[in-house]
């Protein structure tokens, strides 16, 4: 192919900071490099939860299927949103260097989550968040919260909702963890979806190669492990679970699999060897998931 690369994104403020970071390192390789505007299932049908779209990719379908179609020919996607099952042609060919894997509590008090009034309204669309807020704080109310980052924040200050719970990393790479004031939620209590905080970069497959120069291997490890853990215990966003790896010396590996309303939880942490790492993963998943 030549030196002209066209990246396809999503349209939120979001999803093109994510692919200008993209343009920038490639156009450091001097690539000449376009923006493709794509939308996707999950921008059209904004008030679904996103735990009904059952594994359909809601976020990257649309622009992985224009890249097997040869119109882009680099798909750029939050990794927690990337379906186990790829679309057949296409590849990982690398992944960034992991923001932060970390939830963020935003309350328009600035309190902190364990300092929320009793009955507080608490707005997010993910499954896992709810179950985690509700084995922490059963007192409090949990709704239903779509729409990209700038629209969660303007319906957080508009008084629908007390406290959200978002990305950090989406906070992160839009600047804002500079002028809103959050509480970090610890990935040890607050387990990450797997593969939060990564950008993906996809690629056909005879042209990865030419984009593994910008893969993370410390970052790659981590995703591989979590998401392997995801495929053997055959779950995706409609089943409440938290999967972490983090890769310093040996790879710790938190899993937690909980109830939707977090009354029952199954967790796991343990150390996995390097080397070994993702077949270390797929055992603990294996015998994690007679639990389930």
């Amino acid at each position: 192919m030549s030196e002209r690369v066209v990246i396809g994104s999503r349209g939120s403020k979001l999803a093109l900071a994510q692919a200008e970071k993209v343009r920038k390192l490639l156009e450091e390789k001097d690539f000449e490099v376009e923006i493709k505007v794509i939308r996707t299932h999950g921008d059209i049908m904004k008030d679904k939860p996103l735990h009904e779209f059952k594994g359909m990719g809601a976020f990257v379908r649309a622009i992985d299927e224009a890249l097997k179609r040869g119109e882009i020919d680099l798909a750029v996607h939050s990794y927690k949103d990337v379906p186990s099952q790829r679309i057949e042609g296409t590849v990982i060919a690398a992944v960034l260097e992991r923001e932060s894997a970390c939830d963020a509590f935003i309350s328009r008090e600035g309190l902190k989550f364990e300092e929320m009034p009793i009955a507080s309204k608490i707005g997010t669309s993910s499954l896992r968040r709810r179950a985690f807020i509700k084995k922490l704080r059963k007192d409090l109310e949990v709704e239903n919260l779509r729409g990209n980052l700038d629209t969660r924040l303007r319906k957080l200050r508009e008084g629908l909702y007390d406290g959200i719970i978002v990305a950090e990393a989406g906070l992160i790479r839009l600047g804002l963890d500079r002028e809103i004031e959050y509480e970090r939620l610890s990935p040890e209590v607050f387990v990450p979806s797997a593969n939060q905080g990564v950008i993906a970069i996809a690629s056909r497959e005879e042209d990865a190669e030419l984009f593994s120069f910008l893969n993370h291997e410390k970052t790659r490890l981590e995703t591989d492990v979590e998401r392997a853990v995801l495929r053997e215990l055959g779950i995706g966003c409609a089943i409440p679970a938290g999967i972490y790896a983090e890769a310093e010396g040996k790879v710790r590996l938190i899993v937690e699999v909980l109830s939707e309303e977090g009354e029952k939880s199954i967790r796991v942490d343990e150390k996995l060897s390097k080397k070994n790492a993702v077949e270390e993963a797929v055992e603990i998943a294996r015998n994690l998931k007679s639990f389930i």
